[in-house]
C-alpha cells in the first residue's frame, strides 16, 4: 500500500469519526427543542436507531446499496460484509455506515413526543434496509471502482454528499410520519406560544456539534485527501453560516426579534442545501446557496404550522426541502466542467429534477404506505394519557426530579386532593422549589379551611335570616289581618252611626267621631307602611336592552375562556357565520350566561372538545337566536338533569367533591335567561357529554334606560 494510499483512508476514517460525532449533536439538538418530560426518550431513539441502522445496513443494507447490481435498480452481493483483505473497503463501509446513521436519525426529531419506541425502531429498520439503500444504489450505486452505477447515477444525476440520498431520504420518510401519527397533543391550541423546548442551550450546542461533523460530512466524501478539499471545507462553513444568518434575517423581519429555533434550523438548512454542490460551486455561490436554504427552511416552518402538520424539530423543511433545493444547486451554480456529464445547464437541471421527483415518490410513497398500515395493526402513537405524563417515564420509567415534582402536581390538580405534599428531593434546587411549594400548599389549605368555615357561617347566618325574615313576614301578614279586620268593623260602624245622627240632626257628638275616624284611618296607614318596608327586595334586578354586535361579542368571549378550555387540555371550537349580525338583549347578562355555560362545559370536560355555535332560526312564532355549547365531557343522568339548575346544588355530592364549585351558575344563567324573554335546556348522556342550548328571540325593542324586572315573577312564568 502506498502513502497516498493510507493517507486517504486515514481521511476517510477520520471523517466518518466526524460523521459519527454529529449522532451526539443530533441528540443535543433534538432532546432540547422537546419538553424535559420527553428529552430521554429522544436520546434513547437517537441511540437505538443508531444501533438498529448500523445492524441492519451490515447484515443487507451495504449489500443493496453498494453490491454488484441487477441492471442499476439493486445491489445483489456484499450482504454480511466482510472483506477478506482490502482496507479502503471496509474505511469506505465505515464512512456510508455512519451516513446510513444520519439519515435515520432525521426521522426521530420530527415525531418527537409522541411516537411509541417500538414503532420508531420498526421505522428505523425499515429506512436503513430498504428505503435508504435502495435509492442510494440508484444514485451512489459506482462509487466503488468496478461496480455498475446505478440507473439514476448512469443518466447523470449528481448529488456529492447527499443532499437528496441522505438528508431528502430522512426528510421525506419524517414527514411521512408525523402525517401518519397527527400533531401533538395542544401543539396548535395556542398559535402565539406553542411548545417551546425545555433547554435550548443544549440545542444550540447540539447544533455547533453537527457543523463540525458537516466538515467530515461534505469533506469525506472526496474518498480522498486531494486539492478539492479545501474548497469543500470553506463551501461547508460558508454555506452555514449564511444559512443561519438569513434565517435570522428573516425571523427578525416577521417577529421583529430573533427565534432561536429558526436561527438553529438556519444553520443546518445552509447545510444541507450545500451538501450535493460544494465540489462544484464556488464559495460566493456557497453563499447565496446557503443563504436560500436558509428563508426555504424559515418559510417551509411557517408552511407546516398554517397546515397544522406538527414537525417538532422541523426536520422536513431543513432537510427535505433544503435538500431538494441543494440538489438542484449543482446544475444552477454548478461549473459545468466539474460535472463531467457532458449535459448543458438546462438538461443537468432536468436530471436533478429527476432525482429529486424519483427520491419523492419512492422514499414519501412506500414509507407512507408502510407506516399507514403498520399503523392499522398497530398504533404508533401513544395513548393520550401516556403523552400527557411524558414519554421518559411511560416509555423507559425514566424520571429526573423535576419530572417528579411536574407529575406530582398534575395528580394533585387532577384529583383535587391538595392534602398530600409533593415529594422533596434534599440539597437540590428542585427540592427547595418542592419545599416552599409545600409551604404555599399549607397556607393555601389554612386560608381554604377558614374561608370555608367563613361561607359556612354566612350560609348559616342567611339560612337563620331567611326564616327570621319568613316568620316576620308571616307575623305581619297575620298582624295585618288580626288588626284590619277589627279597625274596619270601627271605622264602618262610626261612619253608620255618623250618618245616623246626621239624620236625626244631632251635631253634638261630631268632633269625637271624626276623631276617631281619622284616628283609625292612621292606624291602618301604619299598617300599610310597615308591611310595606318589610316586603323583600333582592328579587328585583334591572335589565337594559340595546343592540349587540354579536360576532365582536363572542370573538372575545372566545379570548377569554381561552385558558379555562386549555386547563383540562381540551379543544374549543367556535362556529359563527360571519353575519350572524345584531340581537337587541342586555349584554352583560347575555355575555355571563355564556360565560356560566362554557365554563360549566370546561370544568367537567378532559382531554376532550367543547363547541360554541351560534345561529338564527325561524318558526312559526318568529326568529330566534340559538346559542349552543357542547361537550364531550361526564355527562349526566335525567335525575341529576331535573335539579341542575336550581341554586346552591349540582349534580350530586360525588362531582361537587371531585370538582368544586356552588351550583349557582346554571340558577343565574336561568334567571338571566328568563329575564331576557328567553330559555335555557339541556341534553346529555351519562359519559358521552352535554349540550347547553340558550334561546333568545329577535323581536325585542331597545330600552333608553334601565327596566326594573321581578326574578321570581319573571322565572315562574316560564
Amino acid at each position: 500500500m502506498t502513502q497516498t494510499e493510507s493517507l486517504n483512508i486515514a481521511w476517510i476514517i477520520l471523517c466518518a469519526a466526524l460523521v459519527f460525532s454529529m449522532q451526539i449533536g443530533f441528540c443535543f439538538y433534538e432532546s432540547g427543542l422537546v419538553r424535559a418530560k420527553n428529552s430521554i426518550n429522544v436520546a434513547m431513539k437517537n441511540l437505538a436507531d443508531l444501533c438498529m441502522s448500523c445492524v441492519v445496513f451490515w447484515l443487507f443494507g451495504f449489500g443493496l446499496m453498494f453490491g454488484d447490481s441487477q441492471m442499476g435498480w439493486l445491489g445483489l452481493t456484499n450482504f454480511l460484509f466482510n472483506p477478506a483483505d482490502n482496507p479502503w473497503l471496509i474505511a469506505f463501509f465505515a464512512f456510508q455506515l455512519v451516513f446510513c446513521g444520519t439519515a435515520i436519525t432525521i426521522i426521530s426529531g420530527a415525531v418527537a413526543e409522541r411516537m411509541r419506541f417500538s414503532a420508531y425502531l420498526f421505522i428505523a429498520a425499515f429506512t436503513s434496509g430498504l428505503i435508504y439503500p435502495v435509492f442510494g444504489h440508484w444514485a451512489w450505486g459506482g462509487l466503488i471502482e468496478g461496480k455498475q452505477p446505478g440507473w439514476l447515477a448512469e443518466s447523470g444525476f449528481l448529488d456529492f454528499a447527499g443532499s437528496t440520498v441522505v438528508h431528502s431520504v430522512g426528510g421525506w420518510v419524517a414527514l411521512a410520519a408525523v402525517l401518519v401519527i397527527g400533531p401533538r397533543i395542544g401543539r396548535f391550541d395556542d398559535p402565539k406560544r406553542g411548545i417551546q423546548g425545555h433547554n435550548i442551550t443544549f440545542a444550540s450546542t447540539g447544533v455547533i456539534i453537527l457543523w463540525l461533523g458537516w466538515l467530515g460530512f461534505n469533506g469525506g466524501s472526496t474518498l480522498a485527501l486531494d486539492g478539492q478539499v479545501p474548497k469543500i471545507v470553506v463551501n461547508t462553513l460558508v454555506a452555514g453560516a449564511f444559512g443561519g444568518f438569513c434565517a435570522m434575517a428573516a425571523t427578525y423581519y416577521r417577529y421583529g426579534m430573533v427565534r432561536a429555533q429558526a436561527i438553529m434550523n438556519g444553520i443546518i438548512a445552509g447545510l444541507v442545501g450545500i451538501t450535493a454542490c460544494c465540489n462544484v460551486v464556488s464559495i460566493p455561490s456557497a453563499a447565496v446557496i446557503g443563504g436560500i436554504s436558509g428563508i426555504v427552511c424559515f418559510y417551509g416552518m411557517r408552511l407546516l404550522d398554517r397546515w397544522r402538520i406538527d414537525d417538532a424539530v422541523a426536520a422536513f423543511p431543513a432537510h427535505g426541502l433544503c435538500g431538494v433545493w441543494g440538489t438542484l444547486s449543482v446544475a444552477l451554480f454548478g461549473n459545468s466542467d466539474a460535472w463531467d456529464t457532458g449535459f448543458s445547464r438546462m438538461e443537468q437541471l432536468l436530471v436533478q429534477f429527476q432525482g429529486v421527483f424519483v427520491c419523492f415518490v419512492w422514499t414519501f410513497g412506500v414509507s407512507y404506505a408502510f407506516l399507514k398500515t403498520l399503523n392499522h395493526f398497530r398504533p404508533l402513537r401513544v395513548s393520550a394519557e401516556e403523552e400527557l405524563s411524558g414519554l421518559n417515564f411511560t416509555e423507559h420509567g425514566a424520571t429526573t426530579e423535576l419530572i417528579d415534582l411536574i407529575g406530582d402536581m398534575q395528580t394533585q390538580k387532577r384529583d383535587g386532593d391538595f392534602a398530600k405534599p409533593v415529594r422533596v428531593e434534599p440539597h437540590t434546587e428542585v427540592g427547595q422549589i418542592a419545599t416552599e411549594y409545600n409551604r404555599v400548599l399549607n397556607r393555601v389549605e389554612e386560608e381554604f379551611y377558614r374561608r370555608e368555615k367563613a361561607v359556612d357561617d354566612a350560609r348559616k347566618a342567611h339560612e337563620q335570616a331567611v326564616q327570621a325574615n319568613r316568620a316576620k313576614s308571616d307575623f305581619l301578614a297575620n298582624m295585618s289581618h288580626e288588626l284590619r279586620t277589627p279597625l274596619g268593623i270601627i271605622t264602618g260602624y262610626v261612619e253608620l252611626i255618623q250618618e245616623e245622627l246626621k239624620d236625626a240632626g244631632i251635631r253634638d257628638h261630631d268632633q269625637d267621631l271624626n276623631t276617631i275616624t281619622h284616628s283609625s284611618k292612621y292606624l291602618l296607614h301604619l299598617i300599610n307602611g310597615v308591611l310595606d318596608i318589610s316586603k323583600i327586595e333582592s328579587g328585583k334586578m334591572e335589565v337594559h336592552f340595546i343592540p349587540v354586535e354579536l360576532a365582536p361579542m363572542i370573538e372575545e368571549l372566545s379570548i377569554t375562556v381561552h385558558p379555562l378550555v386549555l386547563e383540562n387540555s381540551n379543544v374549543f371550537h367556535v362556529n359563527v357565520p360571519p353575519d350572524i349580525g345584531t340581537l337587541v338583549t342586555d349584554e352583560t347578562k347575555i355575555q355571563q350566561c355564556l360565560l356560566n355555560l362554557i365554563s360549566n362545559a370546561a370544568k367537567f370536560t378532559t382531554l376532550g372538545q367543547i363547541t360554541f355555535s351560534v345561529w338564527r332560526e325561524s318558526n312559526q312564532d318568529g326568529e330566534t337566536c340559538i346559542f349552543e355549547i357542547k361537550d364531550t365531557g361526564i355527562g349526566m343522568t335525567e335525575d341529576q338533569i331535573e335539579k341542575i339548575f336550581d341554586a346552591f346544588t349540582q349534580a350530586d355530592t360525588s362531582t361537587t367533591r371531585n370538582y368544586g364549585g356552588t351550583g349557582l351558575g346554571l340558577a343565574i344563567t336561568r334567571n338571566f335567561c328568563s329575564m331576557m324573554d328567553g330559555q335555557v335546556s339541556v341534553e346529555s348522556v351519562l359519559d358521552k357529554g352535554s349540550t347547553f342550548t340558550m334561546r333568545l328571540p329577535t323581536n325585542l325593542s331597545p330600552t333608553e334606560e334601565p327596566v326594573e324586572v321581578d326574578i321570581r315573577r319573571s322565572a315562574t312564568s316560564r
